[in-house]
This record gives structure tokens, sequence and C-alpha cells, in this order.
């Protein structure tokens, strides 16, 4: 790889300077020593630098604040991905643009790490059921059926759009001991790029598994200590806190943020939320939809701020993945009280 090319050319300068150009080039070994790694989620790029350290040098592809279901790389990104050591991604072809991409850099030295393979994912129904309707607005008959409100036309260009996720729910992360698997797994690619390192990636995978269980039994303590099983979210990306810790996301728009529920869908999210006497409405830092607004004004909840992890603001990026969990936690604790 090129950083290899680049530590035998600090060693030639190691050969043929001074000390002070001792010096230089083992600083140069040094920086070009770390591993480049993109990542394709904010959640990812926090487990590389607690996996990491300082022996890796990492990006995330989406730029603060963007949507993650719509970005697509720049020119520029491809050619500075082409060059990096790993690219960690979700996996299960969620993230719509990796596909195109690993077939434009098959010829490159980038290796393509797929995270969360091993981890079975949530589809819609599994995270979301509002009195007989499911989050898209489509009615059941009496026998269960769905009644679907749009036409084939519209279900094939639903389909054909490339970035619902086929459906399931990536925010896998969310529950924390998917981020431990997610974590092995950069941990294993970090170790097979780096082997000479491989202990300090293990000894940090270690203590990432250690805050991993502190911060499992701080979010089961903040739902079991609230008196409300469900959450009025703004968008379906809390699935899997929801299934490891026993409460329901109330969402009111789908897996991705921009599809507007219909009339009727959003009817019946006022009518869940006040049934519940929900007080509460949990806002995302990236994404605020026209529509949770009017569920707030019309049913006069307060608001919390939650993180789903994929992306986060520009003021966030200097946080970590446990940083921004325990701001969960507190959200949780006060919403569901």
């Amino acid at each position: 790889m090129n950083k290899k090319l680049l530590s035998v050319a600090a060693t030639g300068t190691l050969l043929l300077g001074g000390c002070a150009g001792n010096e230089e080039s083992a600083t140069t070994e040094e920086t070009n020593d770390q591993l480049t790694v993109y990542a394709s989620t904010f959640a990812l790029k926090s487990f590389a630098e607690e996996i990491g350290g300082d022996r890796v040098r990492v990006e995330m592809v989406i730029p603060p604040g963007a949507d993650p279901h719509t970005y697509e790389p720049t020119s520029k990104q491809m050619t500075d991905i082409a060059e990096a050591d790993l690219f960690l991604t979700v996996g299960h072809d969620l993230e719509p643009y990796v596909e195109s991409m690993e077939k434009s850099l098959a010829n490159e030295n980038v290796t393509f790490v797929k995270t969360a393979e091993d981890i079975t994912l949530l589809s819609d129904e599994d995270t979301v059921h509002v009195h007989g309707e499911d989050e898209h607005g489509h009615e059941e008959d009496e026998h269960g059926h769905e009644e679907d409100e749009h036409t084939e036309e519209e279900a094939g260009h639903s389909e054909e759009d490339g970035h619902n996720h086929g459906q399931y729910d990536p925010h896998v992360w969310l529950d924390p001991m998917n981020a431990v698997s997610m974590a092995e797994a950069v941990e294993a690619a970090f170790s097979e790029q780096a082997p000479d390192y491989k202990d300090e990636f293990a000894d940090r995978l270690s203590a990432f598994k250690e805050e991993a269980d502190t911060l499992d039994a701080e979010l089961q303590a903040a739902v079991e200590g609230g008196s409300k099983s469900e959450l009025l979210v703004t968008h379906a990306a809390y699935g899997y806190l929801a299934e490891r810790y026993g409460f329901d996301q109330l969402p009111i728009t789908g897996l991705t943020p921009s599809e507007e529920p219909s009339q009727q869908a959003l009817k019946r999210v006022i009518e869940e939320a006040q049934l519940h006497d929900l007080k509460y409405i949990a806002f995302e830092d990236t994404v605020t939809p026209k529509v949770a607004q009017v569920v707030q004004n019309e049913i006069g909840a307060e608001t919390v701020t939650i993180y789903n992890l994929e992306s986060v603001t520009k003021e966030q990026m200097d946080k970590s993945y446990f940083d921004l969990m325990r701001e969960n936690v507190k959200a949780l604790e006060t919403a569901l009280k």
C-alpha cells in the first residue's frame, strides 16, 4: 500500500540524514504508519476511533448534518477513498451508494468491511404497529391483510428508488450488544491490516465491551424506571432500542424521514399519543419533519433530543458513540417518566 512505500522512503531519508533528519524521518514514518479509514456512519466512525486509537485516521463519508438516506459521495471522496486502507459499512446493502462504489473501486487497494453482516435486521413490521395500521398508512382488513393505498406503479417506484433500505431498519448500533458485534468486525479488520498492533486493538475492544455493558445497564434502568411504555419519535429509527429494552416506538414518519405519512396515519399517531397521555416527543438533531411539529402542536408535547447516530451535527462530531448514547439515556428517562 501507499503507506508502506512511504515508510520505505522515510527509512531511506533516515539513513542519509543527520540527527535532525533522523527525528524528522521518524515522525514521518510514524504518521504514515496509520491506517486510513473511511466510515459510512457516525457510529462506525466512533467505533473505529475507539478501537484504533492513534493507529488510525478516520473520516466519515457523510458531512455533518447530511441525510444518509439520500447522500451520494462526491468525485473527490471517491478518489480519496480509493487511496484508503479500509471502508467501513453497515452491510446488508443498507447504504444505497456502497454497492456501486465497491464495483467502481474493485481494482483499488481499499478493503470494504461489512460490519453488521451477522446481525439479524428488524423489518418495519417488526418495529412499528399502531392500531391496525403500519407506518406507511396501510390499513389491515378484518383478516389482518393490508389494504395498500398505493397503486402497483407507485409500489414499484418505491422499491426502485434505492433509499428505502428494503424496509429494514439499519440503525442496528442503537442496541449496545449489536455495537459490540460491529466493533469486533472493526477490530478484526484493523488487526488484519496492521498485525503489529493487534494486541492494542484487542485491548481497546475489551474496554469497548466493558463500556457497552455499562451502557446496556443504564438504558435498561432508564426504561424500567419510567411509567410510559411508548416513545413518540420523529421517524422509525429506534426499533433496536425498543426491541431490547421493552418499549414501543411511536414514529411519525417511516424508516426514511422524508417519507411523509398519510393524513389517516397522522391522525392515528395523534390519537395513539393522546391515548397513552404522552407528554414528550423525541426530535433528532439532524432531522425535523414538519409533520412532527404538527403532532407536537396538536398534543401540546414538550421536546427531548434523541440521536440515531447515522449522522450528527458539526457540534457533535468530536463526541463518541458512548457520549451520545448516554444523552439518549437521559432522553428516555425524561420521555418515559
